[in-house]
Protein backbone atom coordinates (compact mmCIF):
# COMPACT_ATOMS: atom_id res chain seq x y z
CA UNK A 1 0.00 0.00 0.00
CA UNK A 2 1.11 3.00 -0.72
CA UNK A 3 2.52 5.55 2.25
CA UNK A 4 1.34 9.01 3.03
CA UNK A 5 3.93 11.56 1.86
CA UNK A 6 5.71 13.35 4.53
CA UNK A 7 3.39 17.03 5.29
CA UNK A 8 4.50 19.96 6.91
CA UNK A 9 3.66 21.58 9.67
CA UNK A 10 0.77 23.80 8.63
CA UNK A 11 1.03 22.63 5.12
CA UNK A 12 -1.50 24.82 2.68
CA UNK A 13 -3.57 24.63 0.65
CA UNK A 14 -2.82 25.53 -2.85
CA UNK A 15 -4.41 25.63 -6.65
CA UNK A 16 -1.64 25.00 -9.55
CA UNK A 17 -3.63 24.38 -11.96
CA UNK A 18 -6.89 26.08 -13.82
CA UNK A 19 -9.27 24.93 -16.88
CA UNK A 20 -12.50 26.64 -18.24
CA UNK A 21 -15.21 25.85 -20.44
CA UNK A 22 -17.84 28.33 -20.57
CA UNK A 23 -20.29 30.35 -23.11
CA UNK A 24 -17.96 33.05 -24.03
CA UNK A 25 -14.85 30.56 -24.49
CA UNK A 26 -13.46 27.00 -24.56
CA UNK A 27 -10.73 27.54 -22.78
CA UNK A 28 -9.52 29.49 -19.61
CA UNK A 29 -8.19 32.56 -20.99
CA UNK A 30 -10.50 32.85 -23.88
CA UNK A 31 -13.34 33.12 -21.30
CA UNK A 32 -11.90 35.37 -19.08
CA UNK A 33 -11.09 37.73 -21.19
CA UNK A 34 -14.69 38.12 -22.65
CA UNK A 35 -15.63 38.73 -19.09
CA UNK A 36 -13.71 41.21 -18.27
CA UNK A 37 -14.33 42.85 -21.15
CA UNK A 38 -18.01 42.78 -20.44
CA UNK A 39 -19.24 40.38 -22.95
CA UNK A 40 -22.14 39.20 -22.93
CA UNK A 41 -23.10 35.21 -23.93
CA UNK A 42 -27.34 35.03 -23.08
CA UNK A 43 -28.87 34.44 -26.31
CA UNK A 44 -32.42 33.06 -28.30
CA UNK A 45 -31.32 29.74 -28.84
CA UNK A 46 -32.01 28.54 -33.10
CA UNK A 47 -34.74 26.11 -33.57
CA UNK A 48 -32.11 23.87 -34.75
CA UNK A 49 -30.41 24.22 -31.62
CA UNK A 50 -34.16 23.78 -29.80
CA UNK A 51 -34.78 20.76 -31.55
CA UNK A 52 -30.81 19.24 -30.93
CA UNK A 53 -32.07 19.82 -27.52
CA UNK A 54 -35.44 17.52 -27.40
CA UNK A 55 -38.01 20.81 -27.86
CA UNK A 56 -41.46 19.27 -29.23
CA UNK A 57 -42.54 21.83 -31.61
CA UNK A 58 -45.25 22.92 -30.04
CA UNK A 59 -42.84 24.38 -27.28
CA UNK A 60 -40.56 25.90 -28.64
CA UNK A 61 -41.00 29.36 -28.53
CA UNK A 62 -38.52 32.18 -27.28
CA UNK A 63 -36.29 30.18 -24.75
CA UNK A 64 -32.99 31.87 -24.13
CA UNK A 65 -29.99 30.28 -22.92
CA UNK A 66 -26.12 30.23 -22.85
CA UNK A 67 -24.25 27.74 -24.74
CA UNK A 68 -21.12 26.80 -23.89
CA UNK A 69 -18.04 27.10 -26.63
CA UNK A 70 -17.79 23.45 -26.92
CA UNK A 71 -18.49 20.41 -29.68
CA UNK A 72 -18.73 16.62 -27.94
CA UNK A 73 -16.14 14.33 -29.04
CA UNK A 74 -15.54 11.53 -31.22
CA UNK A 75 -15.75 9.56 -28.19
CA UNK A 76 -19.76 10.08 -27.86
CA UNK A 77 -19.52 11.62 -24.74
CA UNK A 78 -22.46 13.99 -23.89
CA UNK A 79 -22.09 17.88 -22.66
CA UNK A 80 -21.65 17.04 -18.97
CA UNK A 81 -18.74 14.77 -19.65
CA UNK A 82 -17.56 16.13 -22.42
CA UNK A 83 -17.04 19.21 -21.11
CA UNK A 84 -15.39 18.25 -17.80
CA UNK A 85 -12.98 16.14 -19.68
CA UNK A 86 -11.89 19.29 -21.51
CA UNK A 87 -11.63 21.54 -18.23
CA UNK A 88 -9.98 18.41 -16.69
CA UNK A 89 -7.11 18.21 -19.51
CA UNK A 90 -6.42 21.98 -19.45
CA UNK A 91 -6.47 22.32 -15.86
CA UNK A 92 -3.60 19.02 -15.26
CA UNK A 93 -1.62 20.91 -18.38
CA UNK A 94 -1.68 24.32 -16.83
CA UNK A 95 -0.57 22.21 -13.72
CA UNK A 96 1.74 19.87 -15.49
CA UNK A 97 0.78 17.51 -13.18
CA UNK A 98 0.32 13.55 -14.56
CA UNK A 99 0.02 10.60 -12.15
CA UNK A 100 -0.05 7.87 -14.72
CA UNK A 101 2.45 5.21 -14.36
CA UNK A 102 3.47 6.33 -11.10
CA UNK A 103 1.42 3.92 -8.74
CA UNK A 104 2.25 6.26 -5.71
CA UNK A 105 1.40 9.36 -7.26
CA UNK A 106 -2.07 7.90 -8.24
CA UNK A 107 -3.24 6.58 -5.67
CA UNK A 108 -2.70 10.17 -3.57
CA UNK A 109 -4.67 11.88 -6.35
CA UNK A 110 -8.02 12.49 -5.90
CA UNK A 111 -11.33 13.40 -8.07
CA UNK A 112 -14.11 15.55 -7.07
CA UNK A 113 -16.12 16.36 -9.65
CA UNK A 114 -20.11 17.46 -9.41
CA UNK A 115 -23.22 18.14 -10.87
CA UNK A 116 -26.65 19.66 -9.56
CA UNK A 117 -27.99 16.45 -11.75
CA UNK A 118 -27.03 13.73 -14.70
CA UNK A 119 -27.51 14.34 -17.91
CA UNK A 120 -30.66 14.64 -18.83
CA UNK A 121 -30.20 14.19 -22.69
CA UNK A 122 -28.91 11.09 -22.11
CA UNK A 123 -32.03 10.32 -19.84
CA UNK A 124 -34.33 11.40 -22.66
CA UNK A 125 -32.86 8.94 -25.58
CA UNK A 126 -33.28 6.13 -22.98
CA UNK A 127 -37.16 6.41 -23.26
CA UNK A 128 -37.06 7.46 -27.17
CA UNK A 129 -33.99 4.71 -28.49
CA UNK A 130 -36.78 1.44 -29.31
CA UNK A 131 -36.27 -1.03 -31.41
CA UNK A 132 -38.80 -1.84 -34.30
CA UNK A 133 -40.64 -4.73 -31.70
CA UNK A 134 -41.06 -1.72 -28.96
CA UNK A 135 -38.03 -3.11 -27.17
CA UNK A 136 -35.33 -0.54 -25.84
CA UNK A 137 -31.83 -0.24 -27.72
CA UNK A 138 -29.89 1.31 -24.88
CA UNK A 139 -26.44 2.24 -25.67
CA UNK A 140 -24.74 2.01 -21.98
CA UNK A 141 -22.60 5.45 -22.34
CA UNK A 142 -26.04 6.92 -22.24
CA UNK A 143 -27.29 4.63 -19.27
CA UNK A 144 -23.62 5.73 -17.50
CA UNK A 145 -24.38 9.22 -18.61
CA UNK A 146 -27.64 9.70 -16.39
CA UNK A 147 -25.96 9.28 -13.16
CA UNK A 148 -24.45 12.46 -11.87
CA UNK A 149 -21.04 10.55 -10.84
CA UNK A 150 -20.25 10.10 -14.63
CA UNK A 151 -17.99 13.39 -15.51
CA UNK A 152 -15.97 12.30 -11.83
CA UNK A 153 -15.85 8.92 -13.14
CA UNK A 154 -14.49 9.77 -16.58
CA UNK A 155 -12.03 12.00 -15.48
CA UNK A 156 -10.48 10.01 -12.66
CA UNK A 157 -10.08 7.59 -15.77
CA UNK A 158 -8.43 9.83 -18.09
CA UNK A 159 -5.92 10.64 -15.46
CA UNK A 160 -5.58 8.10 -13.57
CA UNK A 161 -6.64 9.36 -10.63
CA UNK A 162 -6.82 6.35 -8.35
CA UNK A 163 -7.48 8.21 -4.98
CA UNK A 164 -11.01 8.87 -3.39
CA UNK A 165 -13.72 9.59 -6.26
CA UNK A 166 -16.28 11.74 -5.22
CA UNK A 167 -19.36 13.30 -7.12
CA UNK A 168 -21.04 16.19 -4.71
CA UNK A 169 -24.52 17.35 -5.41
CA UNK A 170 -25.47 20.57 -4.02
CA UNK A 171 -27.89 22.22 -6.59
CA UNK A 172 -26.12 25.69 -7.62
CA UNK A 173 -23.77 25.51 -4.84
CA UNK A 174 -22.15 22.45 -6.31
CA UNK A 175 -18.95 23.79 -7.66
CA UNK A 176 -17.90 25.62 -4.80
CA UNK A 177 -18.66 22.02 -2.59
CA UNK A 178 -16.78 20.10 -4.72
CA UNK A 179 -14.22 22.65 -4.40
CA UNK A 180 -14.53 22.22 -0.83
CA UNK A 181 -14.45 18.85 -0.48
CA UNK A 182 -11.44 17.96 -2.86
CA UNK A 183 -9.31 20.59 0.17
CA UNK A 184 -10.64 18.55 2.81
CA UNK A 185 -9.44 15.52 1.24
CA UNK A 186 -5.90 17.33 1.31
CA UNK A 187 -6.37 18.77 4.98
CA UNK A 188 -7.08 15.23 6.25
CA UNK A 189 -3.98 13.33 4.49
CA UNK A 190 -5.66 11.80 1.82
CA UNK A 191 -4.07 13.19 -0.90
CA UNK A 192 -1.33 14.98 -2.53
CA UNK A 193 -3.35 16.58 -5.68
CA UNK A 194 -6.81 16.32 -6.17
CA UNK A 195 -8.81 17.45 -9.76
CA UNK A 196 -12.02 18.98 -8.72
CA UNK A 197 -14.69 21.00 -9.88
CA UNK A 198 -18.11 20.67 -11.64
CA UNK A 199 -19.58 20.31 -15.04
CA UNK A 200 -23.76 21.04 -15.93
CA UNK A 201 -25.63 21.42 -18.82
CA UNK A 202 -29.33 22.19 -18.16
CA UNK A 203 -30.70 23.63 -21.19
CA UNK A 204 -33.22 20.69 -21.83
CA UNK A 205 -36.65 21.40 -22.15
CA UNK A 206 -37.59 19.45 -18.72
CA UNK A 207 -35.54 21.47 -16.68
CA UNK A 208 -36.38 25.18 -17.88
CA UNK A 209 -39.94 24.35 -17.41
CA UNK A 210 -39.52 23.42 -14.36
CA UNK A 211 -37.24 26.50 -13.71
CA UNK A 212 -39.71 28.49 -15.67
CA UNK A 213 -42.89 27.38 -13.09
CA UNK A 214 -40.37 28.24 -10.28
CA UNK A 215 -40.39 31.69 -11.03
CA UNK A 216 -37.14 32.08 -11.10
CA UNK A 217 -36.05 32.97 -14.49
CA UNK A 218 -35.78 36.41 -16.11
CA UNK A 219 -39.10 37.80 -17.84
CA UNK A 220 -39.11 38.44 -21.59
CA UNK A 221 -39.74 42.04 -21.51
CA UNK A 222 -36.22 43.11 -22.41
CA UNK A 223 -33.29 42.04 -25.11
CA UNK A 224 -32.37 38.45 -24.52
CA UNK A 225 -28.52 39.41 -23.63
CA UNK A 226 -30.01 42.24 -21.08
CA UNK A 227 -32.76 40.36 -19.37
CA UNK A 228 -30.10 38.29 -16.27
CA UNK A 229 -29.54 41.59 -13.93
CA UNK A 230 -28.38 40.82 -10.77
CA UNK A 231 -29.13 43.41 -8.20
CA UNK A 232 -30.45 45.15 -10.89
CA UNK A 233 -33.83 47.53 -9.95
CA UNK A 234 -35.31 45.92 -12.60
CA UNK A 235 -34.00 42.40 -12.34
CA UNK A 236 -36.39 39.48 -12.24
CA UNK A 237 -34.44 36.33 -12.63
CA UNK A 238 -31.72 34.34 -14.41
CA UNK A 239 -31.21 32.90 -17.61
CA UNK A 240 -29.70 29.03 -17.62
CA UNK A 241 -26.13 28.03 -19.26
CA UNK A 242 -24.01 25.45 -19.23
CA UNK A 243 -19.90 25.04 -18.80
CA UNK A 244 -17.53 23.66 -16.70
CA UNK A 245 -14.39 23.99 -14.52
CA UNK A 246 -11.76 22.09 -13.15
CA UNK A 247 -9.11 23.30 -10.13
CA UNK A 248 -5.77 22.13 -9.55
CA UNK A 249 -5.80 21.51 -5.36
CA UNK A 250 -2.48 20.35 -4.16
CA UNK A 251 -0.93 20.57 -0.66
CA UNK A 252 1.81 23.00 -0.75
CA UNK A 253 4.96 21.08 0.32
CA UNK A 254 3.96 18.77 -2.71
CA UNK A 255 3.86 22.00 -5.41
CA UNK A 256 6.99 23.77 -4.25
CA UNK A 257 8.99 19.79 -4.51
CA UNK A 258 7.69 19.98 -8.21
CA UNK A 259 8.45 23.05 -8.98
CA UNK A 260 5.00 23.98 -9.38
CA UNK A 261 3.70 27.35 -10.30
CA UNK A 262 0.97 28.11 -7.56
CA UNK A 263 -2.47 30.15 -8.80
CA UNK A 264 -3.52 31.10 -5.05
CA UNK A 265 -3.68 29.90 -1.25
CA UNK A 266 -7.02 27.86 -0.13
CA UNK A 267 -7.46 30.00 3.45
CA UNK A 268 -10.49 28.73 4.42
CA UNK A 269 -13.84 27.06 3.78
CA UNK A 270 -17.41 26.75 4.76
CA UNK A 271 -20.84 24.76 4.21
CA UNK A 272 -23.56 25.78 5.71
CA UNK A 273 -27.87 25.02 5.11
CA UNK A 274 -30.63 27.81 4.81
CA UNK A 275 -33.83 26.62 5.95
CA UNK A 276 -36.25 29.30 4.69
CA UNK A 277 -37.19 27.49 1.34
CA UNK A 278 -36.61 26.07 -1.82
CA UNK A 279 -35.64 28.90 -3.97
CA UNK A 280 -34.40 31.47 -1.88
CA UNK A 281 -32.68 32.62 1.38
CA UNK A 282 -33.17 33.85 4.74
CA UNK A 283 -34.20 37.45 4.33
CA UNK A 284 -32.50 38.11 7.80
CA UNK A 285 -29.24 35.84 5.41
CA UNK A 286 -27.91 34.06 8.56
CA UNK A 287 -26.81 31.36 7.44
CA UNK A 288 -24.32 33.24 4.78
CA UNK A 289 -23.24 35.52 7.35
CA UNK A 290 -22.33 32.90 9.41
CA UNK A 291 -20.18 31.18 6.60
CA UNK A 292 -18.71 34.29 5.89
CA UNK A 293 -17.49 34.78 8.96
CA UNK A 294 -16.36 31.35 9.38
CA UNK A 295 -13.91 31.59 6.67
CA UNK A 296 -12.25 34.38 8.16
CA UNK A 297 -11.67 33.04 11.66
CA UNK A 298 -10.20 29.96 9.82
CA UNK A 299 -7.73 31.72 7.97
CA UNK A 300 -6.85 33.95 10.77
CA UNK A 301 -7.89 36.91 9.02
CA UNK A 302 -10.10 40.08 9.45
CA UNK A 303 -12.66 41.60 7.19
CA UNK A 304 -9.98 44.44 6.78
CA UNK A 305 -8.23 41.95 5.14
CA UNK A 306 -10.68 41.34 1.94
CA UNK A 307 -9.68 42.82 -1.26
CA UNK A 308 -12.83 41.32 -3.51
CA UNK A 309 -16.27 39.36 -3.32
CA UNK A 310 -17.25 36.85 -6.08
CA UNK A 311 -21.21 37.09 -5.48
CA UNK A 312 -23.66 34.19 -6.05
CA UNK A 313 -26.14 36.59 -7.83
CA UNK A 314 -29.15 35.22 -9.09
CA UNK A 315 -30.76 38.77 -10.54
CA UNK A 316 -33.53 36.96 -8.02
CA UNK A 317 -34.79 40.00 -6.12
CA UNK A 318 -34.77 38.57 -2.63
CA UNK A 319 -31.94 36.51 -2.67
CA UNK A 320 -29.49 39.12 -4.19
CA UNK A 321 -31.13 41.14 -0.91
CA UNK A 322 -29.98 38.26 0.93
CA UNK A 323 -26.27 37.80 -0.04
CA UNK A 324 -25.92 41.90 0.08
CA UNK A 325 -26.84 42.14 3.95
CA UNK A 326 -24.62 38.98 4.31
CA UNK A 327 -21.53 40.77 2.99
CA UNK A 328 -22.68 44.09 5.34
CA UNK A 329 -23.51 41.90 8.84
CA UNK A 330 -20.26 39.73 8.07
CA UNK A 331 -17.57 42.42 7.14
CA UNK A 332 -19.32 45.41 9.07
CA UNK A 333 -17.97 48.76 7.58
CA UNK A 334 -15.41 47.38 5.40
CA UNK A 335 -18.47 46.26 2.86
CA UNK A 336 -18.37 49.72 1.63
CA UNK A 337 -14.75 49.72 0.27
CA UNK A 338 -14.60 46.24 -1.55
CA UNK A 339 -15.29 45.34 -4.92
CA UNK A 340 -17.87 42.54 -5.60
CA UNK A 341 -19.37 41.12 -8.72
CA UNK A 342 -21.88 38.73 -10.06
CA UNK A 343 -20.76 36.38 -13.72
CA UNK A 344 -24.07 35.89 -14.46
CA UNK A 345 -25.28 38.70 -16.33
CA UNK A 346 -22.64 37.34 -19.27
CA UNK A 347 -22.69 33.82 -18.76
CA UNK A 348 -25.99 33.37 -17.67
CA UNK A 349 -26.39 30.68 -14.22
CA UNK A 350 -24.56 27.62 -15.28
CA UNK A 351 -26.26 25.75 -12.08
CA UNK A 352 -24.19 23.29 -10.89
CA UNK A 353 -21.19 24.40 -12.70
CA UNK A 354 -21.73 28.17 -11.60
CA UNK A 355 -19.58 27.47 -8.07
CA UNK A 356 -16.57 26.27 -9.96
CA UNK A 357 -16.56 28.32 -12.88
CA UNK A 358 -16.89 31.66 -10.65
CA UNK A 359 -14.32 30.49 -8.14
CA UNK A 360 -11.52 30.13 -11.25
CA UNK A 361 -12.62 33.52 -12.05
CA UNK A 362 -11.93 34.83 -8.89
CA UNK A 363 -8.62 33.21 -8.82
CA UNK A 364 -7.89 34.73 -12.62
CA UNK A 365 -9.21 37.99 -10.66
CA UNK A 366 -6.65 37.60 -8.08
CA UNK A 367 -3.54 36.98 -10.74
CA UNK A 368 -4.72 40.25 -12.82
CA UNK A 369 -5.23 42.38 -10.30
CA UNK A 370 -8.75 43.33 -11.98
CA UNK A 371 -12.29 42.62 -10.79
CA UNK A 372 -14.65 41.66 -13.59
CA UNK A 373 -18.07 43.92 -13.76
CA UNK A 374 -21.38 42.89 -12.92
CA UNK A 375 -23.16 43.73 -16.36
CA UNK A 376 -26.62 44.42 -16.75
CA UNK A 377 -26.72 46.67 -13.88
CA UNK A 378 -27.68 50.10 -14.75
CA UNK A 379 -29.37 51.45 -11.65
CA UNK A 380 -29.09 49.46 -8.33
CA UNK A 381 -32.01 48.31 -6.19
CA UNK A 382 -31.91 50.17 -3.20
CA UNK A 383 -31.50 48.00 -1.03
CA UNK A 384 -28.72 46.32 -2.99
CA UNK A 385 -26.17 49.01 -2.00
CA UNK A 386 -22.12 47.34 -2.25
CA UNK A 387 -19.78 48.42 -5.32
CA UNK A 388 -21.15 45.00 -7.73
CA UNK A 389 -18.16 46.89 -10.46
CA UNK A 390 -20.62 47.91 -12.47
CA UNK A 391 -20.24 48.34 -16.17
CA UNK A 392 -16.96 47.74 -16.44
CA UNK A 393 -14.40 45.73 -14.96
CA UNK A 394 -12.08 47.39 -11.79
CA UNK A 395 -8.51 47.50 -11.68
CA UNK A 396 -6.63 47.19 -8.31
CA UNK A 397 -4.74 44.59 -6.46
CA UNK A 398 -6.87 41.48 -5.12
CA UNK A 399 -4.32 40.20 -2.36
CA UNK A 400 -7.53 38.16 -0.75
CA UNK A 401 -11.10 37.33 -1.98
CA UNK A 402 -14.22 35.88 -0.82
CA UNK A 403 -16.24 33.37 -3.02
CA UNK A 404 -20.15 33.04 -2.11
CA UNK A 405 -22.21 30.34 -3.81
CA UNK A 406 -26.24 29.53 -3.21
CA UNK A 407 -28.28 26.29 -3.95
CA UNK A 408 -31.55 25.53 -3.72
CA UNK A 409 -32.89 23.99 -1.08
CA UNK A 410 -30.91 25.48 1.40
CA UNK A 411 -27.18 25.04 -0.19
CA UNK A 412 -24.78 27.83 1.28
CA UNK A 413 -21.02 27.70 1.01
CA UNK A 414 -18.12 30.21 1.10
CA UNK A 415 -14.64 30.02 0.26
CA UNK A 416 -11.60 32.43 0.93
CA UNK A 417 -8.42 32.44 -1.32
CA UNK A 418 -5.14 34.29 -1.12
CA UNK A 419 -2.40 35.16 -3.14
CA UNK A 420 0.65 33.06 -3.06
Amino acid sequence: MPQLADQTPGDAIVVTGIGMVTPLGGSRETGWQALVSGKRACRQLTPDELEERGWPDGSRGEWPGALAVFSPDERGNGRVVGMALQAAGEAVADAAWNPAGDTLAAERTGCVIGTSKGDFFAASRQFQDLTPSGTPDLAAADWLACWPHAAATAVAQQFDARGPLLCPVAACATGLVSLIRGADLIRNGACDVVIAGSSDAALHPALQACYRRMGVLARGDQPVESRCRPFDRDRSGFIAGEGAAILVLERRSHAEARGARIDAEWLGACMAADPAGITQLDPGADGLTYCIRSVLRQAGTTAESVDYVGLHGTATVPNDRSETRAIRQALGPVADSVRCSSLKGSIGHLLGAAGSVETAATVLAMRDSVAPPTVNLDTADPECDLDYTPGNAATGEIRTALKLSLGFGGHVAAVLLGQP
